[in-house]
C-alpha cells in the first residue's frame, strides 16, 4: 500500500479500549505518561486520541499550550523500526500543518530513533518532566540519616493526631473531592473553576475499578485529611498519580506518603511519583526523598532545511552547545516566530520572537538575532527585527524585550525603537534564554501599547 493513501483513524480513549491498548503498554511502560489511567483521565486536557497501524499504537495529543501537535508511539514488538512509522506520521502531521514531533521518548527509544532515522530529528530533554523513581522499601521504612527529617515529621504526626489509615474506596470519593476543592480554594484565585487536574481526578473516581486504581487515605477525628491513588506501571513498579492533603495538619504529606508506601502490595519494589513540572516547591519536596533515579523524557522534532540553516548561523555566530540549540528549536521554533533571511537558498540572518509573560503582560522576547559575518552591514538583521516587532504588535503583545549581547549593540536597537531602560531580567524557565550571566541580563524594551510603565524588575516566563 502506498503510504500516501493511508489515513489514520483516530478515536477518543474509551474505557472499553483498555484491553486493546494494554498489549502495547504492558511491560513496555517506563514513565507515568504510558499508564492507561493517565492516558484516559487526562485525554480531555491534552486532546488525546489513539490510532493503530501496522502493530503500532499512536497517541496524538496537544502539547506546549496546544501550539504543538505531538505523537506518542509504541510498537507491539521490539523488532519494529521507527523507519516504518515516521514517514506516515510526518505525512499526517503535515496534513495538520505541523512538524512531526514525537513525545515522551526514553533514552533507549531516542537511540533507536537516531540510528533508524539518522539526522532526521532534534532531541530535547526538559528536566521539568523527568519522572522520580524511588525504592519502595526506602519510602516505607524511612531508614537512614538521609530520611531522618521525614521520619521526624511522621513521628510528630503520630504523636500529635489521633488518625486512621484506610484503603481508598468509592464511598470516600465525595469527601476527597471536597478536600481537594478546599485546598485549591486556599491556593488559587479561581477556586470555582474546574481545573484540568480536578477533571482528571473526577474521571479517575468515575472509573476507579475499571482503571484498576489503588489508593489510601488518612482520617483525623473522622475527617479525611489526605488521600492518594495510583496504578501499576508493571509488575514491580507502582505509579502514584495523585496525592492531596490538608496542610494545616503538620507533617500530613510525609505521613500519607509513608503509610501508602507501607501498605502497597509487597510485589511492588519501586514507586514512580511522576514529575515536578518545574515547580520549585514540588521539586524540593521530591528531591528531599532522595530518588533512586530520575527517568528522563525526550521529545524529537523532525528537522527542516530551515532549521538546519538556522543551526549553521547559530553555531558560527554564538558557538552554543548543540544540545542547547536543539532544545531551543524543539520548544520555540514555529514558522510564525522565526524570522530568517536567505541568500541563494542559504539562511544568512535570523531572529526569534519568543512569547513570554512578564510584569508588562504578554511580551515578545526577541532572541538569537544574528547574521553570518560575511553578510553583515547589509541591513538584514534590522529588517528582521522590524518584521518581528510588526508581528508582535499584530499579535497583541504589550511590549517587546531584548537583551543586547554587549553595550556596543545598544545604538543599533535604539534606532529600531527600543529604549535603554536597563532593567534586570530573570528567567523562570529550565532552559536559560539569558546571556548565561545573571548580572548581564539587562533589558531594552520597545512599547507596543499605550501608557506602559516600566517595572523595576522583569520576571520572564517563556511560553512554549
Amino acid at each position: 500500500m502506498n503510504i500516501k493513501d493511508v489515513l489514520l483513524d483516530f478515536h477518543p480513549i474509551d474505557i472499553a479500549d483498555r484491553p486493546r491498548l494494554m498489549p502495547y503498554l504492558r511491560d513496555r511502560r517506563t514513565t507515568c505518561d504510558w499508564t492507561f489511567a493517565n492516558l484516559f483521565c487526562w485525554q480531555e486536557y491534552y486532546k488525546m486520541q489513539w490510532a493503530e497501524w501496522n502493530h503500532w499504537l499512536i497517541i496524538r495529543c496537544r502539547i506546549n499550550g496546544e501550539r504543538r501537535l505531538g505523537y506518542m508511539v509504541v510498537p507491539k514488538t521490539e523488532t519494529q523500526s521507527y523507519s516504518e512509522i515516521v514517514p506516515l506520521l510526518s505525512q499526517e502531521a503535515s496534513r495538520e500543518n505541523h512538524l512531526l514531533l514525537l513525545a515522551n521518548l526514553s533514552e533507549k527509544e531516542c537511540a533507536l530513533l537516531q540510528s533508524q532515522c539518522p539526522d532526521a530529528f532534534l532531541l530535547d530533554r526538559n528536566r521539568d518532566f523527568d519522572d522520580y523513581l524511588y525504592e519502595r522499601e526506602a519510602l516505607a521504612t524511612l531508614r537512614g540519616q538521609k530520611l531522618a527529617a521525614k521520619r521526624n515529621h511522621v513521628n510528630k504526626f503520630s504523636k500529635t493526631y489521633s488518625y486512621q489509615y484506610e484503603v481508598l474506596e468509592r464511598k470516600d470519593f465525595d469527601e476527597c473531592l471536597r478536600l481537594e476543592n478546599e485546598w485549591r480554594g486556599q491556593h488559587s484565585t479561581s477556586s470555582d473553576d474546574l481545573t484540568a487536574e480536578q477533571q482528571a481526578i473526577r474521571m479517575a473516581f468515575r472509573h476507579y475499578e475499571e482503571l484498576q486504581l489503588y489508593g489510601g487515605l488518612i482520617r483525623v477525628d473522622g475527617h479525611i485529611v489526605a488521600f492518594t491513588y495510583g496504578s501499576a506501571l508493571d509488575d514491580h513498579t507502582f505509579c502514584t498519580h495523585v496525592e492531596k492533603a490538608d496542610t494545616s495538619y503538620d507533617g500530613v504529606f510525609p505521613m500519607i506518603n509513608y503509610l501508602f508506601a507501607k501498605q502497597l502490595p509487597s510485589s511492588f519494589t519501586l514507586i514512580n511519583r511522576e514529575e515536578d513540572m518545574g515547580l520549585p516547591g514540588l521539586r524540593k519536596s521530591k528531591l528531599s526523598y532522595h530518588p533512586y533515579a530520575l527517568m528522563p523524557k525526550y521529545v524529537a522534532l523532525q528537522q527542516t532545511e530551515d532549521m538546519r540553516g538556522i543551526q549553521e548561523v547559530w553555531r558560527i555566530c554564538f558557538g552554543d552547545e548543540e544540545s542547547f540549540v536543539h532544545s531551543f528549536l524543539a520548544r520555540y521554533y514555529f514558522k510564525d516566530n522565526a524570522f530568517v533571511h536567505y541568500e541563494e537558498g542559504r539562511v544568512v540572518s535570523m531572529a526569534f520572537c519568543v512569547p513570554c509573560v512578564t510584569e508588562l503582560g504578554p511580551t515578545a522576547y526577541l532572541y538569537a538575532i544574528a547574521t553570518l559575518p560575511e553578510y553583515r552591514s547589509r541591513g538584514y538583521a534590522a529588517s528582521l527585527v522590524r518584521q518581528a516587532l510588526a508581528s508582535a504588535r499584530q499579535c497583541g503583545y504589550t511590549a517587546a524585550m531584548l537583551i543586547p549581547a554587549d553595550s556596543g549593540l545598544k545604538d543599533f536597537y535604539l534606532r529600531l525603537g527600543f529604549q535603554d531602560v536597563d532593567i534586570p531580567v530573570s528567567f523562570a524557565d529550565e532552559l536559560d534564554l539569558g546571556t548565561g550571566e545573571a548580572i548581564k541580563n539587562r533589558a531594552m524594551l520597545a512599547p507596543l501599547s499605550e501608557n506602559l510603565q516600566w517595572p523595576e524588575e522583569i520576571h520572564c516566563q517563556c511560553k512554549m
